[in-house]
């Protein structure tokens, strides 16, 4: 393919991921992608996030490969090693473009950095850290550039609003489906709803409806980085909030139900 043209670029990365991603199943798929993508260029339009002038391209590059280094779909190959990054899997295909300067070295680097570093678990493992060592200087240093770095917030924003909403319960829900996981274990607390998994009987932690309450409730506030995220996520949890009452009381229409029709 052509390297000479800046459109190409994008074209050509569109192409690299669908590639990569042909075997995924629906919740990480070429469509999550696409729509983390458009979010982000969204996102760029809020105003902490445009006075900071963000490259486009940085953040539609970015936000096309911000999966490529999961490791819940890294190959057995790439399980060998310690930990992938960015540069193992993109260097090749950055390459031709640096060397015709369709890019610059620095955009790349970002694009490595938000990779590497734009995954909820990883956020989640140094907030650990730095509530076990506060003066870690390396993990203080990367809270630093993600407070700064525009094209890395709006991509993280982009990613955990597709976590939530209509289109997050659809996904856990594609997500259980490939690994068998069970929608719904029935609940085991005095309240006889979903409320958090601590509450509940052995097993429940491994339901669909647990991933919810150990993680897609917390998306909002100070979990999201730009103001125009944080209000897409309240309308989305809302819209959870009601999906999962919901569930509980379908689970105890049946519930109390059969428990009548057996005292009869």
């Amino acid at each position: 393919m052509s390297t000479d043209d800046p459109n190409n670029i994008l074209s050509h990365a569109e192409q690299f991921v669908k590639e990569k991603f042909r075997n995924h199943d629906p919740s990480h798929d070429w469509h999550h992608v696409h729509r983390v993508r458009l979010m982000a260029l969204n996102l760029t339009r809020c105003p902490s996030v445009s006075s900071k002038d963000p490259n486009l391209l940085v953040v539609e590059l970015g936000a096309l490969f911000h999966d490529l280094c999961d490791a819940k779909y890294i190959t057995e190959e790439q399980k060998s090693k310690s930990q992938i990054k960015a540069s193992d899997v993109l260097e090749n295909f950055f390459q031709p473009y640096l060397d015709q300067g369709i890019i610059q070295a620095e955009q790349v680097h970002t694009i490595y950095r938000i990779v590497d570093n734009v995954s909820w678990s990883k956020e989640e493992a140094r907030k650990r850290r730095l509530a076990a060592s506060p003066d870690n200087e390396a993990d203080l240093e990367q809270q630093k550039w993600e407070d700064e770095c525009a094209e890395f917030q709006c991509i993280s924003d982009a990613d955990r609003l597709d976590s939530i909403g209509s289109i997050g319960i659809m996904r856990v829900a594609a997500f259980s489906a490939k690994k068998n996981r069970p929608l719904h274990i029935p609940p085991a607390n005095a309240q006889n709803d979903s409320k958090p998994p601590a509450e509940q009987a052995e097993g429940y932690n491994g339901s669909a409806v647990a991933h919810f309450h150990e993680k897609l409730l917390k998306i909002r506030g100070d979990r999201l980085k730009t103001d125009m995220a944080r209000e897409e996520a309240e309308r989305r949890q809302s819209m959870m909030s009601s999906f999962l009452a919901e569930l509980d009381i379908e689970w105890l229409v049946a519930d109390q139900g059969a428990q009548l029709s057996l005292l009869q």
